[in-house]
Formats: C-alpha cells, structure tokens, sequence
C-alpha cells in the first residue's frame, strides 16, 4: 500500500520573512506568533552576544569607524575630561575608608554625563545622526549575519542607510510617546520639591498619577521600539511599521517592556564593575576605556534587541 501522505504545516516565518532572500513577500505575523512566550533575558543576552561574535570582525570594523568619527566630529581629539583632577576634587569632598570608592562613582557620574557632550562646537543633533547612523549600519550587517551573507564595512554604511528617513519617523513618534513619562516625573518632582504634595497621602496620589502618566508612555514604546527595526525592512513606513508591531506584543507587553529595562541596568553595572577600578587605580586610562565600553555596548544593546525583535516575529 502507498504510504499515506500527511498534510506538512508551513514552516515559513517572520523570521525567514526578515531575511534577505524573502523581503518581497510580507510580514508575517500569526496567533501562534503572538502567544508564544518569550525567552529570558539570560537567553536573550547569551543569542547576542552569539550574534556579535559571528560577526566580530566586520562589526568591529563598523564600530570603530564610527568611534572616529565621533571623535573627530563631535568629541575632538582635546576633548574629553580630565579624570585625575576631577578625582582629586571628588577625593576632597569625601573622607573614610569608602572615600575611594565615593571617589570613583562620582567619577563615574562626570564621564556619563559627558556622553554627547562636544567640545568642537557641534551640537548634540549632529551627534544623534552619527549614532542612528551607526545603529542602522549595525542592524543591516546583524540581519545579513544571521543569513549567513558575505558582508564588507563599507556595504553596512551604504546600503544599512535606505531606511534612514523612516527609521527617523518612528523616533520622532517614539519622542512624542515620552511626553507622558516626561510629564510624570515633572509633575511629581515639582509637587514634592515645591512642596505641593506635603503629607504622605498627598506624595502618594501625585505619584500614582505620575506612574499611571509614565505607564502610559511605556506601553506605547512597547511595540515602537520594535518598529524601529520594521521598519529597516524593504519597502516599509513609519506607519507600516508601527502597525505591524503592535500585534506582536499584544499580550506581551510588559514581557517586552521588562527586556528592554534590562538592558540599561545590566551595561550601567557591567560598566561600573569595569570602570570603577580603572579610574581608582590607573584614571589616565579612564577615558579612552570608557569611550572604548561605550562602542562595545553599542554594539551589544543593538544586537540584544535585534534578536527580541527576531524573538517576536519567530513562528516555529
């Protein structure tokens, strides 16, 4: 008898959708793609920094020719701070056997804020289009890593830019949606350093309306972050984009949220963990490691994101 032949499932998906061999056809966004449940952030870290590794070398590359050119442009060979004497100022401020460590967090606090700050009169606008710059040519040269296409530096700048004008849309859109969560903390700053809000039930309702202001905010950049990497794909809008990240968190909201707030509290401790020693005992070579952390992060938010994005269209 003839082997019985049984109907096979299609095992196409949005994450084959994303690819380079596949980007006429649409994306493709099920049921089962927006119940499955979402690794870790364990997982989530491990498959990026996979992904960085596959492609070490030409993203290393792309990296460093951005850092010089930021350094050129924006942050200026002269610039920069001065570690030691900041130290030193720090060091007399504070007294104890923690006076080091006290030292070296507030340190730490002056070359983070220094971050886009320009001492050759280039105005933080410039530097912000240098860093979309980079983040774009980072995630054409992720999506052509994980379809396993031979890439060059100079590819990733120049064919990584068509979606410029879009990718500019939905952060335009994405500023708009913290107005609430800038309002919120605003609000509740003001009421209590004003003293507004004097007694605790007072405190407790303006923070409660401040939450629920940056609560609004946070659900909204749920889906928009991951429109930011939509809309890198062929023939696609801001509002296209948009519209099509919106079913893929759904019901996933706070998931992808609490992803994404990792992601700066893990590189603000990884940083520290390094940093701290540095400026402690040898603050010469503060600064240029710290530029140099700033790159590799950089690098690995964007991978760390990329792969929640793929996480989120996956349809196995």
């Amino acid at each position: 008898m003839p082997k019985k032949q049984t109907p096979t499932k299609n095992k196409s998906s949005a994450k084959q959708v994303d690819g380079l061999k596949s980007n006429s056809r649409p994306l493709k966004i099920t049921q089962k793609t927006r119940q499955r449940k979402l690794p870790d952030v364990w997982r989530l870290s491990i498959d990026a920094l996979r992904i960085v590794w596959r492609g070490k070398g030409v993203l290393s590359g792309i990296i460093l020719f951005f850092g010089l050119a930021y350094l050129i442009i924006v942050t200026g060979f002269s610039g920069g701070s001065n570690v030691s004497s900041i130290k030193q100022q720090f060091a007399g401020a504070f007294h104890g056997s923690f006076s080091q460590l006290y030292s070296g967090l507030g340190v730490y606090a002056v070359l983070l804020s220094s971050i886009g700050n320009s001492s050759s009169g280039t105005s933080i606008s410039v530097a912000g289009f240098m860093v979309v710059v980079a983040i774009l040519a980072l995630i054409w040269a992720y999506r052509q890593i994980l379809n396993g296409a031979p890439i060059r530096i100079r590819d990733a700048y120049y064919r990584g830019m068509y979606p410029l004008i879009p990718f500019l849309g939905v952060l335009l859109i994405i500023s708009l949606e913290l107005i609430p969560l800038t309002l919120g903390i605003s609000l509740y700053t003001i009421a209590v350093y004003d003293h507004i809000a004097v007694n605790l039930f007072e405190k407790y309702v303006f923070g409660v309306i401040s939450l629920g202001l940056a609560s609004l905010s946070f659900y909204w950049l749920s889906s928009s972050l991951i429109a930011l990497y939509i809309v890198t794909l062929p023939d696609m809008t801001p509002i296209k984009a948009l519209k099509a990240a919106k079913p893929l968190v759904k019901a996933r909201r706070l998931a992808v949220i609490l992803r994404v707030l990792y992601l700066p509290l893990i590189i603000l401790l990884v940083s520290i963990i390094i940093i701290l020693p540095v400026i402690i005992v040898f603050p010469v070579a503060a600064q240029a490691i710290f530029m140099l952390l700033s790159l590799v992060f950089i690098v690995v938010a964007n991978a760390y994101m990329y792969n929640l994005y793929r996480e989120l269209i996956e349809d196995e």
